[in-house]
């Protein structure tokens, strides 16, 4: 056994040092040695890379070539010139030349082109509650709450946004007189189509609209001479207009643009919340100035402004409309206790209160009260018809049911039939006022117009419901995110 051992021993040991052997060991080898490197790769910590690329500046150059106002404007139909009259409340005309400070002499240097140039981040991007403005939205909005009457009245925007479009000035504004204000209204009415300037047909009236207001806004953020009644007006219907137009478009340099519009209207504010001429800290305060400052902070608010106590800034005016509404019949008064209440006021401090997160309080419900007795009637207008009846439907609308239903079959005929032919609109008013009656409201058309049309928009323009002021999670999910894969 030993002597078969040894031999055996001998033959395996002359076997592995023959060519055999020799290849066989090599490979033993070789594939330990791969064994051991994997397992070397396998305990090492997974490494990412980053690269950081420029922007070409070229490419960049030629996106912002195209976004250029056109060379051939639209021609510009002749309009009419308002005659001067005095105004002892609401927005008075005969806005003064902006010249407080120096603003920039030529619109087409402005860069309004978005820097975010990836499809994918633009593309659907979440208008908070103005998802209604465009598309399927739209319709269903219509077809929910114009009743008989929504068709008809989105006909009759349709007829109106073509005639602002071919009755813009070249330089983006409307009119000859309040030119700031009438620029801010006519982007808003175009806004509220869900119109911006990536629009097929009126994106370059949008965007010279725009490229108008941010041209006329000064150092100190003023886009009007807020030292004359008018212009504190027109500095909160920019600050609305400009607001809308950065929530909608995401547009980078509108944001500082509107955080400095809105910024004016903070440190403007009374002590107690309300708002007077040329903001004013004296005991006055307006109503009707207040209403349109709260439209503007709640668009800036949405559109995400990042002023300091603009939130503080919106609860204070909130108490401040409470603070002036009647005990007796739930109106509200127009400046101070004591002065008139009107129809008017009270959708304005109401609509106000809703937009504020404060639709549901007994100040507001008091207020729905008073408004019952509101009508619509072309032939009988109230004093600033249009002003009032862009306020009142708004009001109904958001009060919603019955209510609402009423309003709609009563307002909606009366607009629709008035429409001039051309798409415009005259406010009774003018008649009114010419006839010794209450009325007035003699500006030019574009304010007709633009207040017409957006109280036609009522239907899509917000969503139908009022929610308390609240900081909440911006969630940017959607249902086209691009998802990636880490394989």
């Amino acid at each position: 056994m030993d002597v078969s051992i040894k031999a055996l021993h001998k033959n395996i040991m002359e076997w592995m040092a023959g060519p055999v052997g020799t290849i066989l060991l090599h490979a033993l080898v070789i594939f330990a040695a791969l064994f051991l490197v994997d397992m070397t790769i396998k305990e090492k910590e997974p490494e990412i890379e980053v690269q950081i690329v420029e922007l070409d500046t070229q490419q960049l150059d030629e996106l912002l070539e195209d976004l250029k106002p056109p060379e051939d404007l639209p021609e510009l139909v002749d309009t009419i010139t308002p005659p001067d009259v005095n105004i002892d409340m609401m927005p008075p005309p005969d806005i003064q030349d902006f010249a407080a400070a120096p603003v920039m002499d030529s619109v087409a240097e402005l860069n309004i082109a978005s820097d975010a140039f990836s499809p994918i981040i633009m593309k659907n991007l979440a208008p908070g509650n103005m998802v209604n403005r465009s598309g399927d939205g739209r319709s269903a909005a219509i077809a929910g709450y114009g009743g008989q009457w929504g068709e008809l009245a989105e006909a009759a925007v349709l007829r109106a946004l073509e005639w602002l479009r071919l009755n813009q000035n070249p330089d983006g504004s409307w009119g000859k007189n309040d030119r700031e204000a009438m620029a801010g209204l006519g982007i808003l009415t175009f806004l509220a189509h869900g119109e911006t300037t990536t629009s097929e047909k009126y994106g370059p009236t949008v965007e010279r609209a725009i490229r108008y207001l941010v041209a006329r806004q000064n150092d100190k953020g003023h886009f009007d001479n807020v030292e004359t009644t008018s212009g504190t007006y027109s500095q909160a219907i920019c600050v609305y207009a400009l607001s809308e137009a950065y929530g909608m478009t995401r547009i980078p340099s509108l944001k500082s643009v509107m955080q400095k519009g809105v910024q004016v209207l903070i440190d403007g504010q009374q002590p107690k919340g309300g708002y007077d001429y040329k903001f004013a800290k004296g005991s006055r305060r307006d109503t009707s100035l207040g209403g349109w400052c709260a439209q503007a902070m709640k668009a800036a608010y949405i559109a995400g402004a990042e002023n300091q106590k603009l939130k503080e800034a919106m609860d204070k005016a909130v108490e401040d409309m409470k603070s002036a509404q009647r005990e007796d019949n739930g109106s509200f008064y127009y400046t101070d206790r004591g002065s008139h209440s009107t129809h008017s006021m009270c959708a304005v401090a109401l609509l106000s209160l809703q937009l504020l997160g404060y639709g549901t309080d007994p100040a507001a419900r008091r207020g729905q009260g008073f408004l019952d007795s509101a009508t619509c009637n072309w032939k009988s207008p109230p004093e600033w018809p249009m002003y009032a009846w862009y306020y009142i439907s708004q009001a109904k609308f958001h009060q919603g049911g019955g209510t609402w239903k009423s309003w709609n079959n009563q307002f909606a005929p009366q607009f629709i039939r008035n429409q001039n032919k051309d798409g415009s609109w005259d406010s009774p008013g003018v008649a009114a006022f010419e006839k010794g009656r209450t009325g007035r409201e003699n500006y030019h058309p574009v304010y007709a117009t633009t207040l017409a049309a957006l109280t036609l928009q009522v239907y899509y323009r917000f969503l139908p419901t009022y929610q308390p002021i609240e900081i909440q999670v911006i969630d940017q999910k959607s249902s086209d995110d691009v998802k990636i894969e880490i394989l």
